[in-house]
């Protein structure tokens, strides 16, 4: 597959990613209106992905289930940063306006960038800082009006922190995905071995034994879990983790900035919540960071990573 239709691919795949992630934030939502608390919920979606996920290898793709013994360290820190993205976005939309969260929660593809920066010492074309910076400013824009029409929640701490440990664990997860990428891990054992990592370290801090399963017996939890696991947490998982292959953790979060954009469109969609000045924008910008993004020179895929075309 040449080289600039993998990355189109990739970086509309972190997009539907972002869509799925904002469809999330409202079911999830409605979980904690009938008694789950965030942990819970952060718990049980990783737990509902990894089920399904591990069936379908066991049955069909057993040479997937075993990783390079390079990525260990990599997929460790994929599994723990994907507990705390999480748990602490969960708790943050819990305390805090969904739009507040949604803001703090994107300072991530800049975090990367300053990071590589850092550490690299070579600061990255000036188009993908531009691409950061324009959909920052969009998904602050959005997020801030989609906060204003929720309500008036009171800024806690508690949110506050949640929120900013949502951005750094988001930019871990990011970076922690392309590194297991580089020296080998297919995505589906990325995500795989992330799972069964997230679900240790869960059993660890809340047993399994105290979930509250009698919630379930109410359809409207028990369809809200399920769809939190699937649509929520499998689906966009596994599409960023795949386009990690063709493109820059930088870039997949920049793609994926359109979540607050797509969330406005749906409470538009299916809510009849108009449009605002701000909002649309907010949109605006970010659809132009991510075009941006996705004109400035793509960084080549990692070295070991495995081809498109291998499923």
């Amino acid at each position: 597959m040449p080289a600039q239709r993998a990355t189109l691919l990739a970086t509309l795949a972190c997009v539907i990613a972002a869509g799925c992630w904002a469809a999330n934030a409202v079911i999830a939502t409605g979980a904690f209106e009938r008694g789950v608390s965030p942990a819970q919920l952060a718990q049980a979606r990783v737990v509902v992905a990894l089920v399904p996920l591990a069936l379908v290898l066991v049955v069909a793709r057993r040479d997937l289930l075993r990783p390079p013994r390079g990525s260990v360290p990599a997929l460790l820190g994929f599994g723990a940063s994907m507990v705390v993205v999480n748990v602490s976005y969960y708790v943050a939309i819990d305390r805090v306006p969904v739009g507040v969260a949604i803001s703090l929660q994107y300072t991530a593809p800049v975090l990367i960038l300053a990071g590589m920066a850092l550490i690299t010492r070579r600061s990255p074309p000036a188009l993908i800082w531009l691409a950061g910076a324009m959909t920052l400013v969009g998904a602050i824009l959005v997020s801030a009006a989609l906060g204003s029409a929720a309500g008036s929640a009171p800024l806690d701490r508690l949110g506050l922190l949640a929120g900013v440990a949502s951005a750094v664990s988001f930019a871990g997860y990011l970076l922690s995905a392309e590194r297991a990428g580089s020296t080998g891990s297919h995505p589906v054992t990325t995500l795989l071995i992330g799972f069964v990592v997230a679900v240790a370290i869960w059993v660890v801090l809340m047993p399994p034994w105290n979930w509250p399963i009698e919630l379930l017996a109410d359809p409207q939890v028990a369809w809200r879990v399920i769809a939190v696991g699937l649509v929520g947490t499998l689906l966009p998982f596994a599409l960023v983790v795949a386009a990690l292959r063709w493109i820059s953790s930088a870039v997949a979060g920049i793609a994926t900035t359109a979540e607050p954009v797509l969330a406005a469109a749906l409470a538009w969609l299916f809510l009849g919540q108009e449009l605002s000045a701000t909002q649309l924008l907010g949109g605006a910008l970010v659809v132009a960071g991510v075009v941006a993004a996705q004109v400035a020179r793509p960084t080549p895929p990692p070295r070991g990573a495995v081809p498109v075309e291998a499923v």
